[in-house]
This record gives C-alpha cells, structure tokens and sequence, in this order.
C-alpha cells in the first residue's frame, strides 16, 4: 500500500479503488477506533457530505487496526484560504462556507454519540455540571482543515474527522468552533506587531462566523472557558 498522509494518531493509505485506510499507531486504544468509525457511520446515516465508512480492518501492519474510508480527492479549505490570505472577499466567502455548512450539521439532533460532557470531563473540567444539557450532533474540531473540497465535484465540501463528535447544545459547538477560528496559534518567534496585525484578522474572522451563524459572544460565553481548558489539555 502506498502512504499518502501521515498525522499525529495515524497514517493514512490507498487501500483499494476508490478508498484509504486510516491505520493507527500502535497503542491507540482499539475503543476508540470503534468510536471512530461509529461516530461516522452516524454522520454517513444524517446524510451530511463526508467519506463513507465501510469498515473496521483488525490486524494489519505489526498488528495496527485501521478504518477504510472512501477516499475524497481534494484539497481541505485550510489550503484554500492560506493560499488566497491576501485576498479579503475570497477568505470572506470561504468563512461564509464554513459558517452554513457547519449550521447545517448541528441542525441534526442524536443521542448515539457521546455526551460533550463527557468529552469535558475527560480533559477534567471542573465546571462541567453547571453546563446545560442538548441532544444536536457537534462535531467537536469544526474548522477550515477539516472541511474537504472534492476535485471531482467543486461544489461538494465534506466534512471529515469526527473524533470528538458529542451531542450537546448547538451553542457548545458554536464556542468550539469559534475558539478554534480565533486562537493564537502563531510560534513564539513571530514578530509583536505581526502578531497583533494577525490577531485582529482572527477576531473579525470570528465576529463574521458568528453573525453568520447567527450567534453573539453573549450567547456562547458560558462555553469559551470549557472549550478554551480543553485546548490547552489537547496541545500538552
């Protein structure tokens, strides 16, 4: 099999026509796996655009579990918009995708996924029941590079890596997405002044997903910390 990506859990190959396998490291727990591949066979069942899940493959390269996708050519919008950054009414539209894609997933209501409070308290919030209950579909890591332009049809974007899908209010999931769009993420080298001039571009950013998601700050306040705990938990 030849290997055509490689992240932080997994690898990913070309397995068959029309398909890839995920293969994880070794030590990944094989729960999550499972997890995986049923939070997607989900998202496969609402009908929202995303590769197809077929299978769990047990025992493969040193004894590795992966799941086969169906493969999407293409190019995530992350790339899109690095590639066209200068260009404000092109990064406008592509914040513009994300914010009605993302408004129509979490317009899905389920309960065969996790609990976003579960996800919370595995990263050991403190303040998780304090926090309402919801039964909408979040993705849980809703942002540009998890969004996948097909090559063959321009106008389908899927979505991908479901992970962290929970139910919980739209609102959890709004913050999450939010946070993700708006944080520093910029290397301890860069420049005091380009790192303001860059802030104040993630934070118009920002306050254009959420008008076009129809959200305030206010409505999803309660959620920034909680996302926000999380996120340094996840970056250790």
């Amino acid at each position: 099999m030849k290997q055509i990506a490689i992240g932080n859990t997994a690898e990913v190959y070309d397995y068959q026509e029309g398909k890839i396998l995920k293969l994880f490291k070794s030590g990944y727990l094989v729960d999550d796996i499972h997890r995986e591949f049923n939070n997607s066979a989900l998202v496969n069942k609402f009908g929202i655009p995303s590769p197809k899940a077929y299978e769990i493959l047990p025992n493969v390269m040193d004894g590795r579990t992966g799941i086969v996708y169906e493969k999407i050519d293409g190019q995530d919008l992350l790339q899109e918009v690095m590639g066209n950054i200068q260009n404000q009414e092109y990064v406008l539209q592509r914040i513009e995708s994300l914010a009605s894609i993302h408004k129509d997933f979490i317009n899905h209501t389920s309960t065969d996924c996790i609990s976003y409070k579960d996800y919370l308290n595995f990263f050991g919030y403190p303040n998780t029941a304090s926090l309402p209950d919801g039964d909408f579909l979040c993705h849980g890591d809703f942002h540009f590079a998890n969004l996948l332009r097909s090559q063959q049809n321009p106008e389908k974007i899927c979505v991908i890596d479901f992970m962290n899908l929970c139910h919980g209010p739209k609102e959890y999931d709004v913050a999450r997405a939010y946070v993700l769009l708006t944080e520093d993420v910029f290397g301890p080298d860069i420049a005091p002044e380009i790192r303001k001039m860059l802030m104040q571009a993630k934070q118009l950013s920002g306050q254009i997903y959420l008008n076009k998601m129809g959200y305030s700050l206010k409505d999803i306040e309660q959620f920034i910390p909680a996302v926000e705990f999380c996120r340094k938990k996840e970056m250790l």
